[in-house]
């Protein structure tokens, strides 16, 4: 049975990665406002990501170290200092101190997921993360709609003030809610709870099994090549989109945060709705494969259509088809890794991630808008087919019974 804290995982999750997706939207609309270039905006797109890629494994150690909670709780209060001193920042080197102060605040995410590693076994893991990520997809659906509503649709009055307040506001009612009902889920820190701790005995047998992917040392170097990808194909399909929608079909800033929303909402579908019933039919290596192929098709979509509202369909299939692989790859990697080192490579992982999403947008902003709005999809196919590639080797490698 999972742990009854899961759920309430899921909610602090939640209300954790709300009050980022209120403030990405903004992002390209403050840029303009303070008449920055593209990739000035580019920069502050991506500075709270490029801090994230060195603080994400010093969090998870702290983590494994000192205990889940404490660790996961100081780094949602200081996140939600921050989205306060972002509202009052009034100049373009402001808001990139803050953003500095955004990304070394902000570990919680991949110790929540590394929570829920703690909660769950091998068997229904993938099925888990791909609820926690679920929660953070929905994140990313309330979270454009709120600021879409307070950010409306004309440029010369857009603020960023009132959202980055509400932002604060949500990051300090996740702290409460993780302070009032989580409780300590790392076995060995000292602070395990004695309901923890007899969930934990009862998996004991199940959690030391082998895990159902065979990977080597190689196998692992490419997985983390894999979350560099699907940093990359994240962070320049969301960096992308304000421009693709602004410059080709005069979308404005509201219009920009509900197609975001409606983005974040794909994600949800495919990681609430679809992981864990295609890991349960088809193994961790059928589901992975079957996302990459299905990002791959919404991807092809989009380039390749001449309607609107197509290439913004073929854009939500690409985004649940990331939502699928990635998701499963996150639960692969729990399985193989140590189990006193989950919270640590966790942090590697989401590090590495964040190095993709820095590099994609960076990319994108100093040269590929300057030649063709879609071109950034054009290389986040290519890139995906790099994957698919991969997953169709572990596939035939898992067949052969052989270590990847």
């Amino acid at each position: 049975m999972v742990n009854c804290l899961v759920p309430v995982l899921f909610v602090t999750i939640f209300a954790a990665v709300i009050p980022a997706s209120i403030i990405l939207p903004m992002l390209p609309f403050i840029g303009q406002k303070y008449d920055a270039t593209s990739f000035q905006i580019s920069l502050l797109f991506t500075l709270m990501p490029a801090l994230m890629i060195v603080v994400a494994p010093i969090w998870g150690k702290l983590s494994d170290r000192f205990g889940r909670k404490p660790v996961f709780m100081i780094s949602l209060a200081a996140s939600s200092v921050t989205f306060v001193i972002f509202g009052m920042a009034d100049s373009l080197d402001s808001m990139f101190a803050v953003r500095a102060l955004q990304g070394i605040t902000g570990g919680n995410v991949s110790i929540g997921f590394a929570m829920i590693a703690d909660l769950t076994t091998h068997e229904n893991r993938a099925k888990y993360l791909g609820y926690g990520s679920g929660a953070t997809a929905l994140a990313f659906f309330v979270g454009p709609v709120l600021g879409g509503f307070l950010m409306g649709s004309d440029l010369e009055t857009f603020t960023h003030a009132t959202p980055s307040f509400l932002a604060a506001g949500l990051s300090m009612i996740a702290t409460l809610i993780g302070i009032i009902f989580l409780k300590e889920t790392r076995p060995g820190t000292g602070r395990t709870s004695k309901t923890t701790t007899e969930d934990t005995a009862t998996q004991t047998k199940e959690e030391y099994e082998a895990p159902r992917v065979p990977i080597g040392r190689i196998g692992l170097a490419l997985m983390i090549v894999q979350f560099f990808i699907g940093g990359y194909v994240s962070g320049s399909d969301q960096f992308s989109f304000a421009f693709w929608a602004q410059g080709i079909h005069n979308w404005g800033p509201d219009d920009v945060s509900f197609g975001m929303a409606a983005m974040g909402l794909a994600y949800m579908v495919a990681t609430i709705g679809l992981v864990g019933p295609l890991a349960k039919h088809l193994g961790d290596v059928g589901a992975y494969l079957v996302g990459t192929l299905i990002d791959a098709i919404g991807l092809t979509i989009l380039i390749f259509s001449t309607n609107v509202w197509v290439s913004v369909a073929g854009l939500w299939i690409a985004i649940i088809g990331i939502g699928i692989w990635n998701t499963v790859l996150f639960g692969v990697l729990t399985k193989v890794s140590p189990e006193d080192k989950v919270g640590y490579m966790l942090g590697v992982a989401n590090g590495t991630s964040m190095i993709g999403r820095v590099t994609g947008p960076l990319i994108v902003g100093s040269f590929f808008l300057d030649i063709n709005l879609n071109l950034p999809f054009v290389v986040s196919l290519v890139l995906v087919l790099v994957v698919v590639a991969n997953a169709t080797r572990l596939l035939l490698i898992q067949r052969s019974g052989k270590t990847a």
